[in-house]
């Protein structure tokens, strides 16, 4: 999937919370592949979360953290 269709995308917590939406990826250049997505949640709060917390993508993104998980484990994106 093409990651333009991502970007926009509605994020859903695990518990049914509506965190944000993707902004953008963190992309390792050397590697060429993806590091995190980024979430845009309120006012140019941005969090970094690991490809591996994404649980389904549709027509919206549900990941495994709630918003109190996703301050306290996810890196704070600049």
């Amino acid at each position: 999937m093409l990651t333009k269709k991502l970007i926009g995308k509605e994020v859903i917590g695990n518990h049914g919370d509506k965190l944000g939406k993707i902004a953008d990826f963190d992309i390792d250049i050397l590697s060429s592949k993806v590091k995190h997505a980024v979430i845009t949640a309120g006012f140019n709060t941005k969090y970094k979360i690991k490809l591996d917390d994404i649980v389904t993508v549709g027509d919206t993104i549900i990941i495994r953290l709630n918003l109190d998980d996703l301050k306290k484990s996810s890196q704070k994106a600049k």
